[in-house]
């Protein structure tokens, strides 16, 4: 095999690599971002039904990842 031949085709070789790579990372990140939003879509739609099944005046506290909390309290009438 020619040396300039077998050195081209190591170049392509390399080339497809790196090409299924950053596409295989692209597509990985854009799959994790997406399962992400869905989960908290649901976490969303949890929350929302927990708080609709609450008594009026009910308070509801959640810790989010980073540490903070968030204190929700709910109307005295059933307006929510």
């Amino acid at each position: 095999m020619d040396p300039v031949t077998f050195t081209a085709g190591c170049g392509v070789a390399t080339s497809a690599v790196r090409l299924g790579y950053v596409w295989l990372s692209a597509w990985s990140h854009r799959r994790r971002v997406e399962l992400e939003i869905h989960r908290a879509e649901l976490e969303r739609a949890t929350l929302m039904e927990t708080i609709s099944s609450l008594p009026p005046g009910s308070e509801v506290t959640e810790v989010l990842r980073d540490g903070r909390r968030v204190m929700i309290k709910l109307p005295p009438s059933k307006a929510a």
